[in-house]
């Protein structure tokens, strides 16, 4: 497994000078002026409109509709099928304009935090792509879109992102400027420009008219589902194996976690009642769960990518009519066991974030309501570590 960095930021202007921020495998538009309290709230998004096969899982369970005006909360899962696509307004203290489009097969969800005393909103993107239009975002807050090797955010602008199964990324900008930024190296995308990234972390810059985007988008996705079909057999070997090495010890991790259920119910009515518990209830509170999930969190971002992958890969690959593809007996029986543990593994992936953010509360609270979290662990709990995997060359 080859683990890379990959940064992206945004060019913006402030006061008349230019402002660039970089860390490392993040990209964030961060002002230096600390926002009001009132600034640190929940966010919500609704549908606006709908087509296809589109669902939404809650806390693990899938709701029984979507449709327009259906809510999406932190952490809910939204999920569009094959030429399905949903589109988005997100309800947001860093911004009043927050307009999402979310592509067919596309996997995401929403979260808001504090992140060094200034307001981010993120959206994570485990497969799929998402068109993006922001504007006016409030002094100091931040917007990113989230996937398994890079951060992308921005401000006052139009962009687009697409992810392949083979996790490969094309980013594509309709307005403004944004700069994405691997290996020390500054690579500015602009309209007339698009940004590819290959799986072994490889990019380029393409000229390409705005008006050509749309389609040489969709010849950039059969492109690479193209090159999939002909070593695919290889990257499903990959991750059948990933798959084998790691479901275990998140299942173990979820299996001490989720015996502590009771609490997590505790906390649950607390949040929906809006109540303050005592500092040291909550810290006791918070010494029971902090090992357990801290195991889970270390385990959750490389699960979800694991899982997510093979969810396209099986897909496209096993659709195949000419011939299945040649894997092990091995990676057949471990496919035989994802295909079947599938609905589980969703369930449980959609908790584990769901628990994340009532540990956070009661983070929050055993600190006495700070608005910034108890530690530099709590401060980035809730952003993953960029990563991607490579998969062995063909013929290995």
């Amino acid at each position: 497994m080859i683990i890379h960095s990959f940064k992206v930021i945004v060019v913006e202007y402030f006061t008349g000078e230019k402002m660039i921020k970089t860390t490392r495998i993040l990209l964030f538009l961060i002002l230096l002026t600390l926002l009001p309290a009132s600034l640190w709230a929940e966010i919500t998004a609704v549908i606006t409109e709908i087509s296809g096969d589109v669902m939404v899982s809650r806390k693990g369970i899938i709701l029984d509709r979507t449709e327009t005006g259906t809510v999406i909360g932190p952490h809910d899962i939204l999920q569009t099928g094959p030429d399905s696509f949903a589109a988005i307004s997100i309800q947001s203290p860093v911004s009043q304009e927050l307009s999402i489009r979310v592509l067919e097969g596309t996997t995401l969800y929403l979260d808001h935090a504090l992140k060094k005393q200034n307001p981010e909103t993120s959206l994570t993107l485990h497969r799929g792509g998402i068109e993006a239009d922001i504007k006016a975002l409030a002094e100091g807050a931040s917007f990113n879109i989230i996937t398994n090797s890079s951060v992308m955010g921005v401000r006052g602008t139009s962009f687009a992102v697409s992810t392949a199964a083979d996790t490969s990324i094309l980013v594509s900008c309709r307005e403004g400027k944004v700069v994405c930024t691997t290996n020390d190296e500054d690579s500015f995308i602009q309209p007339g420009k698009v940004f590819e990234q290959d799986p072994n972390g490889q990019y380029r810059l393409v000229n390409v008219p705005p008006a050509d985007i749309r389609s040489y988008t969709d010849q950039w996705k059969r492109a690479r589902q193209g090159a999939l079909r002909e070593e695919g057999s290889v990257a499903l070997e990959n991750y059948a194996n990933l798959y084998l090495q790691n479901a275990p010890g998140f299942l173990e991790s979820w299996s001490d976690i989720s015996s502590k259920q009771s609490l997590f119910r505790k906390w649950e009515t607390i949040m929906e009642e809006g109540k303050t518990m005592s500092m040291g209830e909550a810290t006791k509170d918070k010494i029971t769960l902090s090992n357990g999930i801290i195991r889970l969190r270390t385990r959750l971002p490389l699960m979800e990518h694991i899982f997510y992958t093979l969810y396209d890969l099986t897909e496209i690959l096993e659709s195949e009519e000419d011939a299945a593809p040649e894997i092990s007996d091995t990676a057949e029986r471990t496919l035989l066991i994802y295909h079947k543990r599938q609905d589980e593994f969703i369930e449980k992936l959609t908790k584990a974030r769901y628990y994340y953010r009532i540990f956070l509360e009661i983070d929050k609270q055993s600190s006495g309501h700070s608005l910034t979290p108890s530690s530099d662990l709590m401060n980035g709990f809730m952003m993953d570590d960029s990563f991607f995997i490579t998969p062995p060359a063909p013929g290995r």
